[in-house]
C-alpha cells in the first residue's frame, strides 16, 4: 500500500498557497511583523516576481514520498517541529536513536545528499546528530564552509547582542515559563508553555531590535520571535548546498514546518523540487504531513522498499 494510503493526512494539496504575510496572521505576534523584512506588513502576493521569476504555482503534482528516487533527489530538513516535536524548553528537544540512524541510512542511500538547515546554530544539531550530517544553523548565518570560520563578521554579530541579554532575561523570569535563547549571533524569546506572554514577548522583541539597528531582522514563528541578521535565510542557504556537490545536479526534498521554513520551501520548488509542509494546513507546499511522526514512519518506510 503507497504510504499516502496509510496516512490520510498526508496528501498532494491542490490549490495556491498563502503568501508569508499571511499565513502570519495564524502566529500571533507574526501579524505584526513581517516574515521578510522584520518590520510591519511585508505581505507577499502568492505569484510575484522574484529575482527567480515567477513562483510555479502550487497544484496537484501528484507527489509520491513512497517512491521518491534516493539517486536524483536531495533531502533538507528542518529540526524544530519537522525532525523533533516542539517542547517548551528548545533544550529539551531531540530525536530518536531510530530516526538518527535512518537519517544516517538516507546519507548513506543518497551519497550525502542529506542536510539539516535550522534556526539553532550548528553545535546544537552536530550534539544531536553526532556531526555526521551537514548543517546550516542560524537560518543560513552558520554554513559548513571552513573559509567562512574566521569570519569578522561574526565576533561584531555576538558582541551586538549580549546587552540584549540580562534585561530580557528579567522578563522571562517575570513570566515563568517562557525562555530566552542566546544564540550567540541571534536571540528568541519562546513563550509555548505561557501563551498570554505573546504581548509582552513581541514588545521586548521589537525593542531589542531597535536597539540593534540595521543589519538585524525579527523572524516569526509558532510561539517564538528572533532577532537574527539581516541578509541570510533558510531559502539561501539550499541554494548554497545545491551548488556544491553530491547536493549538485539533484532535486531538492525540503521538509518544514514554520514561518522560517517558507524561503527554504521556496527554493526548492523554485529548483524543480517538492515542497513538503508539516502541521500546518496553510503553509503552501506540494505534500502535507501531520507532523514530525509521520515523518519519521515515512523514511522508515521509503529505506525499507
Amino acid at each position: 500500500m503507497p504510504l499516502g494510503a496509510s496516512l490520510p493526512a498526508c496528501r498532494t494539496i491542490a490549490r495556491r498557497g498563502r503568501a508569508p504575510g499571511a499565513a502570519a496572521r495564524n502566529h500571533g505576534a507574526a501579524e505584526r511583523i513581517s516574515c521578510v523584512t522584520g518590520r510591519p506588513g511585508g505581505r507577499r502576493p502568492a505569484g510575484r516576481k522574484t529575482r527567480k521569476g515567477t513562483e510555479r504555482p502550487l497544484k496537484d503534482t501528484s507527489v509520491d514520498l513512497a517512491t521518491l528516487d534516493l539517486d536524483r533527489h536531495a533531502f533538507f530538513f528542518d529540526f524544530d517541529g519537522t525532525l523533533a516535536e516542539f517542547t517548551n524548553r528548545p533544550q529539551d528537544a531531540s530525536i530518536s536513536d531510530r530516526l538518527r540512524d535512518d537519517l544516517l541510512r538516507l546519507s548513506e542511500r543518497t551519497g550525502g545528499a542529506v542536510a539539516i538547515i535550522s534556526g539553532r546554530g550548528r553545535s546544537e544539531i552536530n550534539e544531536r546528530l553526532g556531526e555526521v550530517i551537514p548543517v546550516a544553523g542560524l537560518h543560513g548565518v552558520e554554513f559548513p564552509d571552513p573559509a567562512e570560520s574566521d569570519d569578522p563578521d561574526r565576533a561584531r554579530r555576538v558582541a551586538a547582542v549580549r546587552p540584549l541579554l540580562e534585561p530580557l532575561r528579567t522578563l522571562t523570569e517575570a513570566h515563568p515559563g517562557s525562555v530566552l535563547e542566546d544564540k550567540g549571533e541571534g536571540l528568541a524569546l519562546h513563550w509555548r508553555a505561557v501563551p498570554m506572554a505573546e504581548a509582552a514577548m513581541t514588545e521586548a522583541a521589537t525593542r531589542a531590535l531597535a536597539d540593534l539597528g540595521d543589519g538585524w531582522i525579527i523572524q516569526p514563528g509558532k510561539f517564538v520571535a528572533e532577532i537574527r541578521p539581516r541578509g541570510a535565510d533558510k531559502g539561501t542557504a539550499l541554494r548554497r548546498f545545491l551548488a556544491v556537490p553530491p547536493f549538485a545536479g539533484r532535486r531538492p526534498v525540503a521538509f518544514g514546518d514554520d514561518l522560517n521554513d517558507l524561503p527554504m520551501l521556496r527554493a526548492a520548488r523554485e529548483a524543480g523540487g517538492i515542497a513538503v509542509a508539516m502541521g500546518e494546513r496553510d503553509m503552501p507546499a506540494d505534500v502535507h504531513l501531520p507532523g514530525p511522526a509521520a515523518l519519521a514512519l515515512w523514511l522508515e518506510r521509503r529505506l525499507a522498499a
